[in-house]
């Protein structure tokens, strides 16, 4: 059976205060140090588990499981009788834990027996960010097409009620900032903002072409900002509903693989490869059998 996997980034923001005797860590190591070690964390009422697997390529590996209970019933020889059984459904999940261009990115099998990634992922936050020893907050987006954004502007004539941003403050800066990036930095030092909401609206329409929103666009579709847009006749468009994501073929067990081919296949997983299968499609579009 084919797998889905959707596309998120991961941003990590330092704290001003730290515990003293948890030791400095860069973005990398401490993303390994999390989440290279087992833990449970509380999903809507019921616990998850992080099982975490070997690194491949610098590639965190890792299932998140969780265990059913449901009516099954034995074989036709014992007389098919009804019985109540455990087991355990699991999604996979892949990390680049690397501070770089197109680092920190996810890929988290969608598999609606486990629960839904986007909400599965804000739990992990939850959980992570719950302990205040931890020298960096963690936030996830996910990395959706910015030229969906552009199809719903041009099919409104670039005239919106309002877009809305709700930005990361930036922890990636690679070569020359732009306004956008500039700016959420200052207001992050600031403030100690880590987040931060941004509105433009008007009667008479918001002309989408304007630096500012193609600059919150760019900087958005990186996993960095979700963007919401109402049109003028009351269209809506909504970013988390255009994440990335990859379809790949199945695999019984990926430390089985050669290493070169387990990490062919976990570089098409995140979207890395042309021959990806990441067609570019809404993850939700009824072609993925999704509502």
């Amino acid at each position: 059976m084919p797998k889905l996997f959707e596309h998120y980034h991961f941003s990590l923001l330092e704290r001003d205060q730290t515990d003293f005797l948890e030791p400095t860590m860069s973005r990398e190591e401490w993303l390994k140090a999390k989440f290279g070690q087992a833990f449970e964390f509380r999903h809507m009422g019921k616990t998850l588990h992080w099982v975490p697997r070997d690194e491949v390529d610098r590639i965190l590996t890792a299932i998140v499981e969780r265990k059913r209970v449901r009516v099954q019933h034995k074989s036709p020889e014992e007389g098919a009788a009804e019985f109540e059984g455990e087991e355990w459904q699991g999604s996979i999940v892949l990390i680049d834990p690397m501070h770089r261009p197109g680092g920190q990115k996810v890929a988290f099998e969608d598999d609606p027996s486990v629960g839904q990634s986007s909400a599965i992922l804000a739990s992990i936050v939850a959980h992570m960010n719950s302990n205040l020893a931890h020298q960096y907050t963690l936030h996830v987006n996910p990395i959706w097409r910015g030229d969906s954004f552009w199809k719903f502007a041009q099919k409104h004539g670039h005239k919106v009620a309002y877009v809305s941003f709700k930005f990361t403050v930036p922890n990636m800066i690679f070569g020359v900032g732009t306004k956008t990036t500039d700016g959420l930095k200052r207001i992050g030092k600031d403030t100690g903002g880590q987040e931060v909401d941004l509105r433009i609206a008007s009667d008479e329409g918001v002309d989408t072409r304007s630096e500012a929103v193609r600059e919150g666009v760019e900087y958005a579709e990186e996993g960095n900002a979700r963007v919401t847009s109402r049109a003028m006749n009351g269209d809506y468009f909504t970013s988390t509903r255009k994440k990335m994501s990859a379809k790949m073929h199945s695999l019984l067990d990926l430390a089985s693989m050669s290493k070169e081919r387990a990490k062919e296949w976990i570089e098409q997983a995140l979207g890395r490869d042309a021959d990806s299968g990441d067609n570019g499609v809404d993850s939700d579009s009824p072609d993925l059998g999704r509502d």
